[in-house]
């Protein structure tokens, strides 16, 4: 087994060299899995620490061998994962990451993911119910839909996420000092803090929303049909489409997108588009090219494109392309 400390050692959960036991109890907490040792189940010494916080579960935990582990769809909940020792290789959905102590990663409950971990491997880990931080992130909103929020797969420990971590790991120090897990209203006002920290500091898919300051003063109309255009960027909307979706007429449709968000509706279905573009060439196939992708959100007029693609993200998208 791996010389490694043992957060949040207050809080032991399991000790095993069963494979099924550890597998077994791991999903108590997660969600049921596939796990296979590279090196035969006669290395497992597998450990794991947990504490609740309202609707986020902090966690440290090793296999204390090489590990393999397929969950899938992590469906109801949000995992953000530090190795503080050895590293994993983790892919999710279209992007692949290799985890250090130097960089973490967030998975989205939506795309799969697979897994390997080091023999000497041991994570922090921040579990976080879905549906709370969708809450959470509708709130920050003003109220706005936030039915999905994608983060990027990679948190490199720079600037805000290494704050984040830092709020983490005090959190746990915290935590081994007591003899039990703090009261739920304490507990709730901690996970809340870590949650709204987390979207501001983790580039996610909303992060160009939340930037723009959206206000709660902001008509229902135009809320309404921001959430359109976040459901529906993909399909050839119109003026009329967008105004039938707001329940006004297009002056104070667009007199309200002016006001508060000092724009248009179809500047901001373009600026969606844009972000939807950037999205899917970072997590791009080998086959895919900027041609096919900036079509498939509704750019046809590519030298246009590009000189757009540009101005917002400081990059060509050949540039973003290469990159993914």
């Amino acid at each position: 087994m791996p010389d490694v400390s043992q957060p949040l050692s207050r809080f032991r959960r399991f000790v095993t060299t069963d494979m099924d036991e550890a597998r077994s109890e791991v999903s108590r907490i997660y969600c049921d899995h596939r796990l296979i040792s590279t090196a035969g189940s006669a290395h497992l010494h597998a450990w794991q620490n947990a504490v609740r916080l309202g609707p986020v579960t902090l966690s440290a935990m090793s296999y204390g061998a090489e590990i393999e582990i397929d969950p899938g769809a992590l469906k109801d909940f949000y995992l953000v994962m530090l190795p503080y020792a050895g590293s994993a290789d983790v892919r999710h959905g279209r992007e692949q990451v290799v985890a250090d102590a130097t960089q973490a990663t967030v998975l989205t409950p939506d795309a799969g993911t697979r897994m390997r971990w080091s023999a000497d491997c041991a994570k922090l880990m921040v579990r976080i119910e879905r549906e709370a931080l969708e809450r959470q992130m509708s709130a920050m909103l003003g109220g706005g839909s936030a039915s999905r929020i994608d983060f990027s797969l990679a948190m490199p420990l720079t600037d805000g996420a290494a704050h984040w971590w830092r709020m983490v790991r005090l959190a746990m120090d915290g935590l081994d000092r007591l003899a039990e897990a703090p009261g739920p209203v304490a507990a709730s006002l901690q996970g809340s803090l870590l949650m709204a920290t987390l979207i501001e500091q983790q580039p996610n898919s909303l992060t160009a929303r939340l930037a723009r300051g959206e206000s709660p003063a902001a008509p229902r109309h135009v809320r309404l049909v921001e959430d359109y255009i976040e459901e529906n960027a993909g399909k050839p909307l119109t003026v009329e489409d967008l105004v039938a979706v707001g329940g006004v007429s297009s002056r104070a449709l667009f007199e309200g997108f002016r006001r508060f968000r000092d724009t248009s509706p179809l500047a901001h279905l373009r600026a969606v588009r844009l972000r939807r573009v950037r999205e899917d060439l970072l997590r791009a196939d080998a086959q895919d090219t900027v041609t096919l992708v900036a079509t498939r959100w509704g750019f046809f007029q590519l030298g246009r494109f590009a000189a757009l693609y540009r101005e917002t993200f400081g990059e060509t998208p050949s540039e973003t392309l290469r990159r993914r």
